[in-house]
C-alpha cells in the first residue's frame, strides 16, 4: 500500500496520552513478549488482532497498540531462535478510512518486514470482520490458529456471541477494554428503556445482566467481569481497573484465557505495570515515574491468606501456588511470603529433603502453642 494523506478525525484522543494508555500498552507489550515466543516454538502460525487499531501513533510521538505489538516481534531477543519457523499474521482493523491510512503510513516507515511477518490493515467494522472469519472457519471445518485478540472499542457495545465463539477455539486469548462507566449507566437504564435492554441482551447474550442492577459500583464491576467470563466459557478472567482523575473506575482491561500459564503471565504483566497498586492504574499518575519508582506492594493480605489456608491443615508449597491462581498475587509474591513466614517462625516445614525451596516442595504448617499443627 502506498503513502496516504490522512486527516485526524479524533484529535482530542490522539493529542492526549495519559497514564492509562501507558499502562495499557505496557501490559500488551509485556504479555506479547512472553506469549509470542511461547507459542512460536511449537505452532506453525500465530495471529494477533487489534479491533480498533487507530492511527498508529499519538501526536506526542507515543506508539499506539499496533506499533507496540509489531515492535514486540521485530525487537524480540528470541525472534531468530523461537519465531523464525513460525508464520505471524497481524490483523489491524480500523473502521475509519483516514485513521487506517495513517496507520499504514506508520507501518511503511518501518521498512521491509521479516518474511514470516504478515501485516494486514483492514478498513471495516471489526465485529463484522470477526464474524466473517468465524463463519468461514465454521464452513471450512478449520480452526483458528493461536491468537491474541485485543478488543479496544470506542463504546461499551461488544457482542457477547462473537467473544464466546472466539474463546471456543483452544488457543485464543482475548484482551478486552470494558468501558465500565458507560456500561454501568446502561445497566441502570436497561430496566426502563427497551432499546437499552436489547443492547445489553446482545452484550451479555441474554437477560442475566438484570442481576447486576442495583449493586454498588465496584461490586457491580467485579460481578460484570465474572458474568462475561462465564458467558464466554473462559477459565480465567484477569482484570485491571483504570481509574479516572476522580479515583472512580473509568474502564477495565479484562484478559480471558483457558490456560493457567496465560493467567499467570497476565498477573505478572499487571503487577509489572502497577507494582504498588496491583490491579489499579490512575489517570493522574505520571507515566515516566513508572521507570523511576518501583515501590513494594503490601503483602500483608497475602500473608493472612497463607495463614488462613494453613490453619485448616498442612499444605504443600506447590499446592499453595496452584490455589494462588485464583488470587491476584504473583507467584513471586507468594514465594517471598512463605520464606518470610518460615524465617520469622510463624510457619514450619517438613517432609522434604535438601534445602528449603519450592523445588523440594516441603509441607508447610503453622506452629500452634508450642506444637505444630
Amino acid at each position: 500500500m502506498g503513502t496516504c494523506t490522512a486527516k485526524d478525525t479524533n484529535p482530542e484522543y490522539w493529542s492526549d496520552y495519559s497514564n492509562l494508555q501507558h499502562v495499557k500498552h505496557k501490559i500488551i507489550q509485556n504479555y506479547l513478549n512472553g506469549w509470542f515466543p511461547k507459542l512460536g516454538r511449537w505452532s506453525g502460525r500465530i495471529c494477533y488482532f487489534d479491533t480498533h487499531a487507530g492511527r498508529g501513533r499519538h501526536k506526542g510521538g507515543q506508539e499506539g497498540s499496533p506499533l507496540v505489538a509489531l515492535g514486540c516481534i521485530l525487537n524480540h531477543k528470541h525472534r531468530e531462535s523461537h519465531l523464525s519457523g513460525c508464520e505471524i499474521k497481524m490483523f489491524f482493523i480500523e473502521a475509519d478510512d483516514q485513521n487506517c491510512c495513517a496507520l499504514q503510513n506508520e507501518i511503511n516507515r518501518l521498512g521491509p518486514l521479516p518474511k514470516q511477518v504478515q501485516v494486514h490493515t483492514i478498513t471495516e467494522n471489526c465485529f463484522d470482520t470477526l464474524q466473517s472469519i468465524l463463519e468461514h472457519l465454521n464452513e471450512s471445518g478449520n480452526s483458528l490458529a493461536p491468537a491474541f485478540i485485543f478488543v479496544d472499542p470506542y463504546g461499551f457495545k461488544v457482542p457477547g456471541a462473537v467473544l464466546r465463539k472466539l474463546m471456543a477455539f483452544d488457543r485464543v486469548e482475548l484482551f478486552v477494554n470494558v468501558i465500565w462507566r458507560e456500561l454501568s449507566m446502561a445497566i441502570a437504564q436497561g430496566e426502563t428503556q427497551p432499546g437499552m435492554a436489547n443492547t445489553l441482551n446482545e452484550i451479555f447474550e441474554g437477560e442475566q445482566w438484570h442481576g447486576l442492577v442495583g449493586m454498588a459500583f465496584d461490586e457491580q464491576a467485579n460481578a460484570c467481569i465474572n458474568l462475561i467470563r462465564k458467558n464466554t466459557g473462559a477459565k480465567w478472567a484477569t482484570h485491571i481497573r483504570m481509574l479516572g482523575p476522580n479515583g472512580a473506575t473509568r474502564y477495565m482491561l479484562m484478559h480471558l484465557t483457558n490456560h493457567d500459564s496465560g493467567r499467570n503471565l497476565m498477573k505478572d504483566c499487571v503487577w509489572k505495570a502497577c507494582p504498588e497498586n496491583g490491579y489499579y492504574a490512575r489517570a493522574k499518575d505520571d507515566p515516566k515515574q513508572q521507570f523511576l519508582i518501583r515501590p513494594e506492594p503490601d503483602l500483608k493480605p497475602l500473608e493472612d491468606w497463607v495463614i488462613k489456608i494453613l490453619s485448616s491443615g498442612p499444605t504443600k508449597w506447590k499446592d499453595l501456588l496452584e490455589q494462588n491462581l485464583s488470587e491476584i498475587w504473583r507467584d513471586t509474591h507468594l514465594n517471598k511470603v512463605i520464606k518470610q513466614c518460615r524465617k520469622s517462625g510463624r510457619i514450619g516445614a517438613r517432609n522434604y529433603e535438601g534445602r528449603f525451596a519450592l523445588t523440594n516442595n516441603p509441607e508447610l504448617f503453622i506452629y500452634k502453642r508450642g506444637f505444630f499443627q
